[in-house]
């Protein structure tokens, strides 16, 4: 067997965290809902440019509480982070930025409704609109 990239990934939240996950993701990062298989369970299906990257499912109650899990964080590949800053500011979302190289690369780190840790890669490009103070 070869692996050949991530698939997707899979959040679960209750129905009451839901549609603030799906907003995160629409307005915040451009992700759009597409077309979902029939489930058990309620969510969603999001999308990036190339299909499928994110499936939100829906549970009663979460499997488990705190921070008490090998988890860390989910690392997107992006593009424009001039548009993504633009819009984490207009939306008022926290995030931090860090810049790493070589290869030279902008990381914009932010959590969603569901607090986990989104790390978005920008590779080879360096933000050139006014940044608010970290």
């Amino acid at each position: 067997m070869n692996i050949s990239g991530i698939n997707h990934i899979n959040i679960v939240v209750t129905l009451d965290k839901l549609t603030d996950v799906i907003n995160f993701y629409e307005q915040n990062l451009g992700l759009k809902q597409g077309a979902r298989a029939v489930s058990r369970r309620a969510g969603a299906w999001l999308y990036c440019e190339s299909g499928p990257i994110i499936h939100v499912s829906v549970v009663e109650s979460l499997p488990y509480t705190g921070k008490d899990t090998h988890f860390n964080h989910v690392a997107l590949t992006c593009h424009n982070v001039d548009n993504c800053l633009t819009t984490l500011i207009k939306n008022n979302i926290p995030h931090r930025i860090d810049f790493r190289g070589p290869p030279a690369m902008t990381q914009v780190f932010v959590h969603d409704p569901a607090e986990i840790s989104i790390e978005l890669n920008f590779l080879g490009e360096k933000p050139t609109i006014l940044l608010p103070s970290q």
